[in-house]
């Protein structure tokens, strides 16, 4: 054998037995077991690390954490499940999570490029032009649907007395649509002739 892996078996072997020694000195009587004990004079033993109801009783069940009555504490026990973990991950990815909110699918049907357009550089760039305005008359479109809604919420929030920084944040909203909506018009005079 060569020096180098000897040492290296030797070292091992050395820290092992460290680790045995101490922890028999540290777990007492019982080997592998570390209960992280001092003894102070009188024979009083204490823990140098954990103090009375820090310090876990069995190791084997994860503590209870205490939250106040009528918090939302992150800590609390989620209620006892039987349904596996992997069962439910694979449920989802196959099928959704049926507590997802339902995404909106625009039932035009989408143009797709001919293969001339796609093969011409200069014919895709016109379908991506046709794409790009059929966007912004969709926007359009759905601002003229979405303002006066917004306008009637704004009026609700004033009428129920909702506080004034909530409702700037929907004016501001309001506020940002009517912008973006006024500037596709008036880039593009062509949305307007519908």
């Amino acid at each position: 054998m060569k020096k180098p892996v000897i040492i290296f078996i030797v070292s091992v072997a050395v820290l092992g037995g460290v680790a045995m020694v101490m922890g028999m000195w540290l777990g007492g009587d019982k080997p592998g077991s570390f209960s992280f004990q001092a003894s102070r004079s009188g024979g009083e033993e204490t823990s140098t690390l954990l103090s009375g109801e820090q310090r876990p009783q069995n190791l084997n069940t994860p503590p209870q954490p205490a939250a106040p009555a009528g918090t939302d504490s992150p800590l609390l026990p989620l209620a006892p499940s039987n349904v596996d973990a992997a069962v439910s991950m694979r449920e989802s990815f196959l099928h959704g999570d049926p507590n997802a909110p339902k995404l909106y699918r625009d039932p035009t049907p989408q143009e797709q490029a001919t293969p001339e357009e796609i093969a011409d550089p200069k014919l895709y760039a016109m379908y991506e032009a046709r794409q790009d305005m059929r966007l912004k008359k969709a926007y359009v479109a759905a601002a003229e649907t979405e303002i006066p809604r917004l306008q009637q919420d704004i009026a609700k929030a004033r009428a129920m007395g909702l506080t004034k920084e909530q409702i700037a944040e929907g004016e501001e909203k309001l506020r940002r649509i009517q912008a973006m909506r006024d500037q596709l018009m008036s880039e593009h005079p062509e949305i307007g002739r519908q």
